[in-house]
């Protein structure tokens, strides 16, 4: 028995000695990564509107977004690399990029600060330039109250009232994602 598993034993090792290896010279050659890898999360912070939409679809969360402070911050090591963050994403500025995060000792978490912009200048009326702001505006003429507007806004900064025929926005909570533009079925709502 000992001398059947020493034959076998001694077989294998000689046909690796003779054969390619299996594994890559990481050091020496660059990794090849397959086509259909999910990668990592990236984001372009200076696009991001931080709505939180990617936060509240995390099914790890992992991402944690803070709107008044204007970061975004993600856990690596607890990002499973789904994508749902970049499929909900209404700016488009979260990506899944090629590559493996990179080993640690400890759990680390990348927060991105947003860059600040001027705030909007004020209009002789008091409220905000309305070109600067872009905020949702509805044509009422064509709105025919049908709530999706305030159904799809992740910040529930629309509010509509089917009988008394009211669609109101509130400036503060509205992040300007523009989904509520691409909701409304009568095209009835314009970013102003």
């Amino acid at each position: 028995m000992e001398k059947t598993r020493l034959f076998t034993l001694t077989g294998r090792v000689l046909k690796n000695l003779f054969r390619k290896p299996a594994t890559v010279k990481y050091p020496d050659q660059p990794v090849e990564y397959p086509e259909r890898m999910r990668g990592h999360v990236g984001i372009r912070i200076e696009e991001c509107i931080t709505c939180g939409l990617c936060m509240r679809s995390c099914p790890s969360q992992a991402i944690q977004v803070d709107r008044k402070a204007g970061t975004w911050t993600i856990d690596r090591f607890d990002c499973v690399q789904c994508g749902s963050c970049v499929n909900v994403c209404p700016k488009k500025c979260l990506t899944m990029e090629m590559g493996y995060t990179a080993p640690d000792v400890a759990k680390k978490s990348e927060t991105y600060t947003k860059p600040q912009e001027e705030r909007p200048k004020e209009a002789p009326d008091g409220g905000t330039d309305a070109a600067a702001g872009g905020k949702p505006e509805a044509d009422l003429e064509k709105c025919v109250y049908c709530t999706l507007c305030a159904k799809k806004c992740p910040q529930e900064a629309i509010q509509v009232d089917r009988k008394e025929k009211i669609w109101k926005l509130d400036a503060e909570k509205c992040v300007e994602c523009g989904l509520c533009v691409s909701s409304c079925p009568k095209k009835a709502i314009t970013m102003k």
